[in-house]
């Protein structure tokens, strides 16, 4: 964490050589509000993407910023130890086998965000992240300065930050497939007054993302006739087209393709 605060801590000439809005874009990215001209409010938080696979867009050691390479490649590790032991559970937990999550490729798409939040004058008017859900498997680390929140029973409430621990958020992709055994969280985070700015590095795992021909849809083994799927067969195209046009928006493709 103190290295992507390192980062972000640069000049604005240092960082804006890094800086795109194109959602398309490989190796490493610097943005400011990720979804900014796709919905109707700014949010206020800056990052730094760095895509480590799939090879095609896996960044480059070069080009990953010096002032934190080391700890991020360091990090890639270990988050991901913890993403392929969480991915083994799960399996396990529908009665599957413990590989069965992996074997669908859960770790072949894995992106780490290094987001930064900092003090917001008016933090009644804005949020960090507006509400949403993730897509595959989240690995998080955060700072102490707390803001995230996830909905439960339809309330907001505090995820407090813990020294030393990890939140995981599960996906809208792992929902689908569970049919509903497990269920994504929606989560958001509010803009702070803090002099301290709030740092999180989120490590999100996917599925293959460009393949137009690989349907996903409830696991068939978790079928019965009084248990039929919840959702229709969809592609990760299609489930990155809603995300990329309309900006992150609570639960919307879960929404838009249940049956």
């Amino acid at each position: 964490m103190n290295a992507i605060k390192a980062f972000h801590d640069q000049p604005h000439e240092v960082k804006s050589k890094l800086y795109t809005r194109a959602h398309d874009r490989e190796g490493v990215i610097y943005t400011s509000n990720f979804d900014l001209y796709r919905t109707n409010a700014a949010t206020w938080h800056d990052s730094l993407a760095v895509w480590l696979s799939p090879e095609k867009k896996r960044a480059e050691e070069k080009e990953i910023p010096e002032v934190c390479r080391k700890e991020l490649l360091a990090w890639d590790l270990r988050s991901a130890k913890v993403a392929e032991a969480l991915l083994e559970l799960l399996s396990e937990g529908l009665g599957l086998g413990a590989e069965k999550f992996k074997d669908l490729g859960f770790l072949v798409s894995k992106l780490i965000v290094g987001h930064y939040y900092p003090y917001c004058p008016q933090p009644d008017l804005t949020v960090g992240i507006r509400p949403h859900t993730d897509s595959g498997l989240t690995v998080l680390l955060q700072n102490q300065v707390g803001g995230l929140q996830v909905k439960h029973d339809d309330e907001w409430v505090d995820v407090e930050p813990i020294p030393g621990a990890l939140t995981i958020n599960i996906g809208d992709t792992i929902q689908i497939m569970s049919n509903d055994k497990y269920v994504s969280v929606e989560h958001r985070v509010l803009a702070k007054a803090s002099k301290e700015p709030r740092i999180s590095v989120v490590t999100f795992f996917d599925l293959e993302t460009e393949s137009d021909t690989n349907y996903y849809g409830a696991l068939p083994e978790l079928l019965t006739p009084d248990k039929p799927a919840l959702y229709r067969k969809f592609t990760m195209p299609e489930l990155l087209e809603g995300f990329y046009s309309k900006g992150l928006e609570n639960k919307f493709f879960i929404q838009k393709i249940r049956l």
